[in-house]
């Protein structure tokens, strides 16, 4: 019999059984304070400069909050945008970072694929109106064999809208919901929930089937977050998946195949 140690890419055994148990995993300080301003360099300029991007880009803005000033480092009030992968090649080179995929191999299996890439911001004063949920119903496939990994480019606590899991809820499968996607709050027990407060750098794994919710942004500072989803290979999907990259092969038997593509002196002229 392997040992599991053994078997693991990047991960202890105690952060698989982590995953396994609750359904998420918070990687601390996995990006560095020097990759984390090159990040924030680099996402600065993507929600800044919006114009003449590829057209199956898409960005989605906020209305200023009453009683909250715009942020300066997101000056558009940017929330949301989708396929932000097709950007350049630093982003190309964010969500097949090998410590990334490495990760997936050892929480979901061998053969891993990229599922869809975005951005989720909280402006000041974000209000989020989603409730608990899983992502399940939004990104069904034949099997549950799907997570989220967040990477932070702030800090982010509940005063600015960290996110909540109910640790344990992906061993329950898909709940039911009141209108297709949302839990009802009765359905979750009272102070269940887990606050994920995250540093500048830190990652966070999330199974899809983990029940989840976003909190709202008491702060005057933007909060801002990516989010890149990857499969196992095997898992077929359901809800015709039309994101940029989709289905790209990242890993097969445990062997990762993306190559460093990212030049930053050639970025910087591009950018």
């Amino acid at each position: 019999m392997s040992n599991m140690k053994d078997d693991l890419l990047f991960l202890t055994p105690d952060q698989k059984q982590f995953f396994d148990s609750n359904g998420y995993l918070m990687m601390k300080s996995l990006y560095s304070p020097s990759e984390v301003a090159c990040m924030r360099e680099q996402f600065h300029h993507l929600i800044t400069h919006t114009e003449n991007r590829p057209k199956n880009m898409s960005y989605s803005f906020m209305e200023p909050a009453e009683g909250y000033a715009v942020d300066s480092f997101n000056p558009k009030n940017v929330v949301g945008m989708m396929d932000h992968v097709l950007a350049n090649d630093y982003w190309f080179d964010h969500f097949t970072d090998p410590k990334v995929v490495a990760t997936m191999v050892d929480l979901l299996g061998p053969n891993i694929d990229f599922h869809n890439g975005k951005v989720r911001n909280k402006p000041p004063g974000f209000v989020c109106t989603q409730s608990w949920h899983q992502d399940w119903p939004y990104e069904c496939h034949t099997q549950p064999d799907l997570a989220a990994a967040i990477t932070y480019l702030d800090d982010t606590d509940f005063e600015a809208g960290a996110t909540e899991v109910l640790p344990g809820s992906h061993l329950k499968g898909e709940w039911q919901t009141f209108d297709g996607h949302r839990i009802a709050d009765d359905a979750v027990p009272e102070d269940a929930g887990v606050m994920l407060s995250a540093k500048a750098g830190d990652v966070a794994i999330i199974h899809v089937q983990v029940v989840h919710r976003a909190g709202h942004n008491y702060t005057n500072t933007a909060r801002h977050a990516i989010i890149n989803e990857y499969k196992t290979a095997e898992t077929i999907d359901q809800w015709n998946n039309r994101c940029a990259l989709a289905g790209l092969p990242l890993a097969r038997s445990r062997k990762l195949l993306m190559p460093r593509v990212y030049s930053p002196a050639s970025q910087s002229k591009s950018m």
